[in-house]
């Protein structure tokens, strides 16, 4: 999604717009962060909403001449239940989201949105929506989906030639923001824009992932050492550019990665990302080939802990949803939501955790997950016509998390919202944690599901589980392998069912991979599964066509 920046006015500070009646101190605030998170302060809007009947009302002339005479926010964002049909934000909170508006001429536009709740001395319950448009370097923020797509085409149409991501990240720009001001700094990122775009080739493409990241995309490259040569380009002329400031010289970290045969567009760019990465840890101001070996363990586990902070910062992380069917009829009744970040260097799942949790960085992961889930499956869970939950696997550590806790908390007052969802862990750490378990529980009521993933051992007492508040299994995948072949196994898993039925728990099953599996799984009363046979773990796009919706 490509655009023009648009430019509010010749000032260097923007113009505190004018609202009805929203405290002045807030939206201050909000007018000197909201820039400073997206680096976009050249164009800014501001409306103001009031809750009265059941609708939320424009009150800004600007938006009116702009997306036209609309009378509620919830046209120009369909998929946005928060906004629409959830309650306000209480007096004092805010929430942010981002999304793509039409404008009248029919441009699309990316936002961050900011609503703020506040209510007036009669007790009117009102907010105000600052949205800030995501502009700058001439490039509209690309969302990765779109440049995924972009990627898988041109790797496709790209045949036997090659394909190279070059991605290019601004170094120390928070200093250099916080030294020269947010209008300031949008113009630098116009400036780097104009250099990169002096290195490239006339089929280059590109891209502007987020505030200082950019992304080249080159296709017909001969060799690696070319995209090397490219991405070096790129570097020098950037550094080239004056002094923002005092001893605060404009650099860039570059990362190159060149396809190999039959890559996928996700891996490709998760490898530059990746590459940037160790640019940043070996100094900044550099070139690394995605494909340069990792001198240490150390050094890997250093670039995880970079990436996941950056992911949170700007809320970078993509979802897989893996679809819960019926097994009697094959509907799609739920989804397990799996967190996707680019870029792990080679780590295994269990060091990329462990990382997250040396770093403090797993409950900021959760609220990053849940809030993921809820705005890209939101519409589908609360469908009243049908009965579905999303299950979060989540670690021990976000159990205990204030933040993380805070979020579920919300959602378990949510009427319309908290039967939908399930928290999960593994059954190991269910039993290391069954006291966290029950407090949690215990904290949340039973609105909120939480499940135990991957049952293997059929003597464990399900009653343990259920007096800490466990509303539903899942039978781990060897178990449903067996299934089919082995009796004893069958009237066992017979017996679980039967036991978990009259607790009050779900059992699901997973990794099914057979229609065998299917069979047996039914013979013992399990009518619920996942795995392989009717779905590998796809995005939320492809989860809700599959879940026909």
């Amino acid at each position: 999604m490509r655009g023009a920046a648009q430019k509010s006015g010749t000032s260097d500070e923007p113009v505190l717009p004018r609202t009805l009646g929203a405290p002045a101190a807030e939206v201050e605030e909000i007018i000197v962060q909201g820039p400073r998170l997206a680096l976009a302060a050249a164009d800014l809007s501001v409306a103001v909403a009031e809750r009265t009947t059941g609708r939320i009302q424009w009150r800004s002339e600007a938006w009116i001449d702009r997306f036209g005479e609309i009378e509620t926010l919830a046209k120009h964002l369909p998929d946005s239940m928060e906004f629409a049909e959830w309650p306000l934000p209480p007096a004092g909170e805010s929430w942010r989201r981002s999304r793509i508006l039409h404008t009248q001429d029919g441009d699309e536009v990316l936002f961050d949105f900011v609503l703020i709740g506040a209510s007036t001395e009669r007790g009117t319950h009102y907010v105000t929506v600052l949205a800030t448009e995501r502009i700058g370097s001439g490039l509209v923020v690309t969302d990765r989906p779109q440049i995924l797509e972009t990627m898988e085409e041109a790797l496709v149409e790209a045949e036997d030639e090659s394909v190279a991501a070059i991605y290019i990240d601004l170094d120390r720009f928070e200093r250099i923001v916080n030294a020269v001001g947010t209008v300031k700094a949008v113009r630098l990122i116009e400036q780097v824009s104009r250099k990169i775009s002096s290195t490239m080739r006339a089929t280059d493409m590109l891209f502007r992932l987020q505030g200082d990241e950019f992304l080249v995309l080159a296709v017909g490259l001969q060799d690696r050492s070319r995209a090397e040569e490219l991405g070096e380009r790129v570097r020098s002329a950037i550094a080239t550019l004056p002094e923002p400031a005092d001893d605060m010289p404009l650099t860039a970290s570059v990362g190159v990665a060149v396809c190999d045969e039959g890559q996928a567009a996700h891996n490709l760019l998760a490898a530059a990302e990746t590459a940037v990465h160790l640019a940043k840890g070996r100094g900044r101001n550099r070139v690394v080939l995605s494909d340069e070996a990792l001198p240490s363990r150390n050094e890997r586990l250093a670039t995880v802990e970079r990436q996941l902070r950056r992911a949170i910062e700007h809320r970078n992380v993509r979802f897989s949803y893996q679809p819960l069917v019926n097994l009697k009829d094959r509907t799609v009744v739920g989804a397990e939501a799996l967190l996707r970040i680019g870029g792990d260097v080679g780590l295994s799942a269990t060091e990329v955790v462990s990382t997250a949790e040396r770093s403090g960085l797993m409950g900021a992961l959760g609220v990053l997950v849940i809030e993921g889930v809820e705005e890209q499956l939101g519409d589908w869970l609360v469908d009243p016509t049908a009965d579905r939950i999303a299950m979060v696997n989540v670690a021990p550590s976000q159990l205990a998390d204030a933040e993380f806790l805070a979020l579920l908390e919300m959602i378990s007052q949510h009427d319309e919202l908290a039967t939908h969802f399930g928290i999960e862990v593994s059954a190991a750490a269910a039993l290391d944690n069954l006291s966290l378990v029950a407090s949690l529980t215990e904290r949340l009521g039973s609105r909120i599901g939480f499940g135990v993933d991957g049952w293997s051992d059929m003597d464990t007492p399900l009653a343990t589980f259920a007096d800490a508040g466990v509303n539903y299994i899942k039978i781990h995948r060897n178990l449903v392998s067996q299934l089919p072949a082995d009796d004893v196994l069958r009237e066992r898993g017979e017996r679980l069912v039967a036991e978990a039925t009259e607790r009050g728990i779900q059992v699901h099953a997973i990794g099914v991979e057979k229609e065998t599996e299917v069979e047996a799984l039914l013979q013992i009363g399990c009518t619920t599964a996942q795995g392989f046979l009717f779905s590998n773990a796809v995005t939320a796009a492809e989860f809700l066509r599959s879940a026909h919706v």
